[in-house]
């Protein structure tokens, strides 16, 4: 999937510059900026400019290098376009095999992702990495993939306001989830207060006098039993009584386990949130990606857009009510960004990502076996321990047709 954050906005300023790296690569023109803090949801041509003609600094070219024509679109943190110079993971990733494999890079960056894909598949580019998600569509309809370099999944993402936490709570305290437990221990305590004072009210001052009051001195032994911190003050002094309070505390440690079961299923249901949810709200996507097929099928009014970064504003406008996209970057956007973005639910697919080639493309061959080298040494995980702080090993399964994505 895709996202153009442009150089200009504040906000994102010191966000990319946490994660910016000296290139290996010296790069030629610059990409130009648009002056707009954000982009038309219908105007987005590609950015016809070359990036790089060059990865190595060395100062001549030697004649056995071969030139690969790499088509990016920004997606953070996979890759980032700022002034002369792309980073982020999948631009180092590239920039290894490239080095290993003495290709020279010239960049070709895109605003809009489904405009690379068409020139990747006319033939204009040899190679694309933005997020792209392996499927078998895509498989299918003339292109070729590496191996897996990531894994990732679609989810959803919401505005984080005060009003949906004050919402939260009103919903929960109509929550069957909750009041079960609880009127669970008031009705068992109150039976067994009943039982208490039928026993002891003719012989245990405590329990005698008006039923009203013994009753509540019963339902009162009940509950201190139940939280095993009984006083003392109220205790049974026949055997029948006895008997009742001894199974009234082996019952205690079930009752108390399945109220504590009760809550944390219900905090469960509560933390869950599905399409189901924003069931005739309309759902933000970006045009020409897997989130728009996976949206499709969803009970939802799906609203398009060329650039995730118009679907990213008109989630904060509040023209649309949840986002669906990629994992790896609405997270990235979300932690940096927690009073104004939360995901919800969980991740909705599971998805690799992995480089894009022209179909047929006889490099292809030659960069899987590279990847696959770079995962026998560990370069893989350090990367995505460097740009995730994780270890989620990626299947090196060709293919993966599990969902949908970029």
């Amino acid at each position: 999937m895709v996202l153009f954050l442009p150089a200009c906005s504040p906000r994102c300023h010191h966000q990319r510059n946490h994660w910016k790296e000296h290139s290996f690569e010296t790069i030629s023109p610059k990409i130009s900026q648009t002056s707009s803090p954000k982009i038309s949801e219908t105007s987005s041509p590609k950015i016809s400019q070359t990036i790089s003609p060059k990865i190595s600094q060395a100062p001549s070219q030697t004649s056995s290098q071969t030139t690969f024509k790499v088509g990016i679109n920004e997606i953070l943190p996979f890759v980032f376009l700022e002034e002369q110079t792309p980073y982020g993971y999948e631009i180092e990733l590239w920039n290894k095999i490239a080095a290993d494999l003495d290709l020279q890079t010239e960049w070709v960056s895109y605003e809009v992702f489904g405009d690379m894909l068409q020139d990747l598949a006319a033939g204009e580019l040899d190679a694309a990495i933005a997020g792209i998600s392996i499927t078998s569509e895509r498989e299918a309809g003339g292109f070729d993939f590496s191996y897996p370099s990531y894994r990732s999944g679609l989810q959803l993402m919401v505005r984080s306001s005060q009003a949906n936490s004050v919402q939260a709570t009103v919903e929960g305290l109509f929550n069957w989830q909750v009041w079960r437990p609880l009127l669970l221990v008031m009705a068992t305590s109150a039976a067994v207060g009943a039982l208490i004072w039928a026993f002891e009210h003719r012989h245990n001052d405590h329990f005698s006098g008006h039923p009203i009051r013994g009753i509540g001195q019963g339902i009162w032994f009940a509950i201190v039993t139940l939280g095993t911190f009984g006083y003392g003050d109220v205790t049974p002094n026949k055997l029948p009584g006895r008997i009742i309070a001894c199974l009234w505390m082996g019952a205690s440690f079930f009752i108390v386990a399945d109220f504590i079961a009760s809550l944390t299923v219900g905090q469960l249901v509560q933390s869950r949130f599905s399409f189901e949810d924003l069931s005739g709200e309309r759902v933000g996507v970006v045009d020409d990606t897997t989130a728009e097929i996976y949206g499709r099928s969803q009970p939802v009014r799906l609203v398009e857009f060329a650039t995730f970064e118009a679907t990213l504003a008109a989630l904060e406008s509040g023209e649309v009510a949840a986002i669906l996209y990629d994992y790896p970057t609405l997270k990235y956007i979300a932690s940096r960004n927690p009073k104004q973005y939360k995901l919800v639910g969980e991740p909705l697919t599971q998805e690799d990502y992995g480089i894009a080639f022209a179909e047929g493309h006889e490099a292809v061959e030659k960069i899987n076996q590279e990847i696959l080298f770079l995962q026998e040494q560990g370069y893989l995980r350090l990367l995505r321990e460097k740009w995730f702080g994780e270890d989620a090993a990626p299947s090196l399964a060709p293919y993966d047709d599990a969902g949908s994505h970029r």
